[in-house]
């Protein structure tokens, strides 16, 4: 019987010393890689020029920011930390992470629309908790259950999709996240027969809005909040599409500017679907945003080369 035990012990042992090992070298490899998250706990390079604008918000911020487009407007290096699903709570400790490890940028581009996102959803952040402390603090709060599993089982934690993009990200550069594609008749349809909807945001959310916007502002960075288009059709059936946006701008404080692009793309084609403009749509959409963002950036006065990485802007 005791060896019967001791021979439990004993495989427990090497199973759990093997997934520590194994979990530890995953996570120093995955460090290399070109995915834009990585940028923020890889050591930085002494050579490697610092960001001059962070990108912060959901999927909307992911794929309307491409960095390549940023260059041009506010003539900086630029990251873009946008992932999708992510509700302003988990901007905010992307954005404290940051912070932490690299020094604030210039300039903030803030894609608010996380707002009206769960704010208990972990989206892609659990991954991330192998880098980040506070980051592992925050899913042990939201779900302890996953916390246990990915801390007795440490590869757990890469169980998931991201790790997959991660190491695709270590066999070439990580490009740009703008979509192609035009939005399906079918879903077209789909949206003009949808009932009205309201636009509601939770108070954490609130509250990582104001903590974003305030540690910005502390440490001298400029903030841009940035409402990226929305598809016409499903805008139309948004009750409070006005008064919510009108509530947004009365809670930042003096200072902070306020861009507006709603309704800055209109044609159809230009949208992949109700939240998300396509490629030519960002050109669009960076063609109106341009005069109120250049000012922003660390540009010279003559606006010649303001975006340049863009081909002709798409009429809109």
């Amino acid at each position: 019987m005791y060896r019967l035990l001791a021979c439990i012990v004993l495989i427990l042992a090497t199973v759990t010393a093997m997934d520590r090992v194994l979990a530890s070298a995953l996570g120093d490899l995955l460090l290399r890689s070109s995915d834009r998250f990585m940028a923020i706990y890889r050591q930085p390079d002494p050579d490697a020029r610092p960001a001059d604008v962070i990108v912060l918000g959901n999927s909307r911020a992911d794929n309307h920011f491409p960095v390549s487009a940023l260059r041009g407007t506010a003539c900086g290096e630029a990251l873009n930390l946008g992932m999708g699903g992510a509700p302003t709570v988990l901007s905010a400790l992307l954005w404290e992470d940051y912070v932490e490890r690299h020094g604030a940028p210039r300039l903030l581009v803030l894609e608010p629309t996380g707002l009206v996102d769960n704010p208990h959803d972990l989206a892609d952040l659990p991954m991330l908790a192998h880098y980040s402390p506070r980051i592992d603090a925050f899913v042990r709060q939201e779900n302890e259950q996953l916390w246990l599993a990915n801390h007795a089982f440490h590869l757990m934690t890469f169980n998931n999709n991201q790790t997959m993009r991660l190491a695709a990200g270590l066999l070439k550069p990580a490009a740009d996240r703008t979509l192609v594609g035009a939005i399906p008749a079918p879903l077209k349809a789909q949206l003009a027969a949808a009932p009205e909807e309201l636009m509601t945001a939770d108070e954490a959310n609130w509250r990582a809005l104001d903590r974003i916007v305030r540690s910005a502002r502390d440490h001298g960075t400029q903030v841009a909040v940035v409402v990226t288009p929305y598809f016409p059709t499903y805008a139309g059936k948004l009750r409070n599409f006005d008064a919510f946006f009108a509530e947004l701008r009365s809670r930042l404080p003096a200072g902070v500017t306020m861009i507006d692009a709603r309704r800055a793309v209109q044609k159809d084609e230009l949208f992949m679907d109700a939240l998300h403009v396509n490629e030519d749509g960002v050109r669009a959409m960076f063609a109106a945003l341009e005069p109120d963002l250049r000012p922003l950036g660390t540009c010279p006065a003559a606006p010649e080369d303001a975006i340049a990485s863009l081909s002709a802007p798409v009429a809109h």
